[in-house]
């Protein structure tokens, strides 16, 4: 799908809330399939956000990247009388970006408002019914890394929703796949061409949708 990146199995730390944060080991066919997987939320499973380096390491490990908006949607089965609320699995390597205007939740996860720079990449997870968006990567921006981002998040979607996952590299640079010690990420179970991946990703699994 989308959007920038990632090699090695190890602990770091979400920029949002300083918590520890591992990557999940488990295979994805590990994963428990809930009852409901046929629900029509269960669309948006797999689904992810690319934004490759588009250059070599210019030797700050960092790389450009596109720059604007990088789009792709999903659109959601059912009727528009359906409503679910469905909980997501949000895994990724991106770098952090402070938001305004919303409301800060779980981790990396942010409802509403707007990016509260235009030079760090932000990851957008748009939603058109009921109409709202939620951006990925919330954290205080660090030079010369991404962040790890490992957790759930829960929000509302109707039958026949638009989804739309965006990812910006704003001003067209981004810092690479790199954790603090400047190795790339990987994570067990989310796959990416090349792996550790050249850039910027993040990717959203559905757990569960509980109708409403």
């Amino acid at each position: 799908m989308l959007f920038s990146a990632a090699c090695g199995f190890r602990e770091g730390h979400a920029p949002g809330d300083g918590a520890p944060v591992v990557a999940d080991v488990r295979a994805d066919a590990a994963i428990d399939v809930p009852v409901d997987a046929q629900a029509a939320p269960f669309a948006m499973s797999g689904q992810h956000w690319h934004l490759p380096c588009t250059s070599a390491d210019l030797g700050n490990y960092n790389c450009y990247c596109a720059t604007g908006p990088q789009d792709e949607t999903v659109t959601i089965g059912g009727t528009s009388s359906q409503r679910w609320a469905v909980t997501v699995h949000i895994r990724g390597v991106m770098e952090a970006i402070g938001y305004s205007g919303g409301a800060a939740g779980n981790s990396g996860w942010y409802v509403g408002g707007v990016p509260g720079d235009g030079a760090d990449n932000y990851y957008e997870l748009s939603v058109s019914l009921p109409a709202q968006h939620y951006y990925l990567n919330r954290g205080t921006p660090t030079g010369q890394q991404s962040f790890l981002y490992d957790y759930m998040a829960t929000f509302e979607v109707d039958g026949t929703a638009t989804i739309t996952y965006e990812a910006n590299g704003q001003d067209g640079l981004q810092w690479g796949n790199y954790d603090p010690s400047h190795t790339p990420w990987t994570i067990a179970g989310v796959t990416t061409t090349p792996s550790p991946y050249v850039g910027q990703f993040a990717q959203l699994d559905v757990m569960s949708a509980v109708p409403l």
